[in-house]
């Protein structure tokens, strides 16, 4: 093959898909080539070929074996896109083979297995890289620069909706919609929160789909996240508070709009291509031969977060609250009343 990098998707789902037609569009600036998308659902690649505009791939490129990715020495990046928990022992396979590694968010369901790929990726000299796609929101980071200037004042805290309506009775929501809320906490707050725990509801199964959660950051910032997949519309919104201002950053729709005192006005915002962003970024550091290690880092301490959120909600008993005693009550805002109680 020429100097392009050659890349490999693995998975072929919807978000899977997502990537492969960003990927086939990035071929036409010179620096990748889409070598090989793999998926053991026969359905999925026939999408592939069907598919309408960009996304469609060319039959040779299909394939339904990992080893045909692995065993491929023109292909030196793979971006991982199968179900949660696959995600460690794929991508262990794609280190050990000498891939560079673009995984996406959870990077895997348990802390040590995520320090596990981060040490196999320096040990290897490779590139690892979480799909945490907001580090690439022009919006996020316009966000991140007018806290390090301290436009809001003292900050007090931050509140983060992320909802969808849906239906995913094989997943958890801490896992599936948590990673991007703790993550850009920790992009715009530059720090880790100190304690995390929270609470989780399943109404139509065994597990949670909403949750909530309280956050405890350095100088007395706290943020709360409310998840939520029986919600009627997808909500992917920042709200910072501070002592002088208030800033509302919408996420999707790359908007942001700052309140001070009664006023409220829309701060300018140019919208950028996220999934593209990330790709170019993963692909230069390659071509640099820059191996980073540094979003698998944010990968794996971004799982720890989730892991002590979802702890904090089924390994400890909530504290009950006595029954009160309502008659007693009202004596005693009788008396408070001047009136003597009956």
């Amino acid at each position: 093959m020429d100097n392009r990098v050659g890349v490999a998707v693995i998975g072929a789902g919807y978000w899977g898909r997502k990537f492969i037609g960003e990927y086939l569009a990035a071929e036409q600036k010179g620096k990748l080539a889409l070598l090989k998308v793999c998926d053991p659902s026969i359905a999925a690649l026939g999408a592939l070929l069907i598919t309408k505009g960009t996304a469609k791939v060319p039959r040779e490129r299909l394939t339904q074996n990992l080893i045909d990715v692995l065993d491929d020495p023109e292909i030196s990046a793979v971006h991982i896109a199968t179900p949660n928990h696959t995600h460690f022992e794929v991508a262990k396979k794609a280190l050990e083979a000498g891939k560079n590694v673009l995984i996406e968010k959870p990077m895997t369901i348990k802390p040590s297995e995520s320090y596990e790929l981060v040490d196999l990726a320096r040990a290897n000299c490779l590139t690892i890289q979480v799909g945490h796609i907001y580090r690439f929101n022009s919006v996020v980071r316009l966000a991140r620069q007018i806290l390090e200037r301290e436009e809001l004042g003292k900050l007090f805290y931050v509140r983060v909706q992320w909802t969808d309506q849906a239906f995913y009775p094989d997943r958890d929501i801490i896992f599936d919609l948590g990673p991007h809320p703790i993550d850009i906490l920790n992009q715009l707050l530059g720090t880790w929160p100190q304690q995390s725990s929270g609470m989780t509801r399943g109404y139509r199964g065994d597990r949670g789909e909403v949750a909530y959660i309280i956050s405890e950051f350095p100088n007395d910032v706290f943020a709360h996240i409310e998840l939520s997949w029986l919600h009627p519309n997808k909500n992917r919104e920042v709200t910072i508070v501070g002592s002088t201002q208030t800033l509302v950053v919408d996420c999707l729709k790359q908007t942001m709009f700052r309140t001070v005192g009664s006023k409220r006005e829309q701060i300018p915002t140019s919208a950028n291509n996220t999934m593209e962003a990330e790709i170019d970024y993963f692909v230069d550091s390659i071509i640099r031969g820059d191996a980073s290690y540094e979003s698998g880092l944010i990968g794996a301490q971004t799982v720890e977060v989730l892991d002590s959120i979802r702890s904090s909600m089924w390994d400890r008993p909530l504290p009950v609250i006595e029954k009160v005693d309502r008659e007693a009550v009202k004596s005693v805002i009788d008396v408070e009343d001047g009136e003597p109680a009956q």
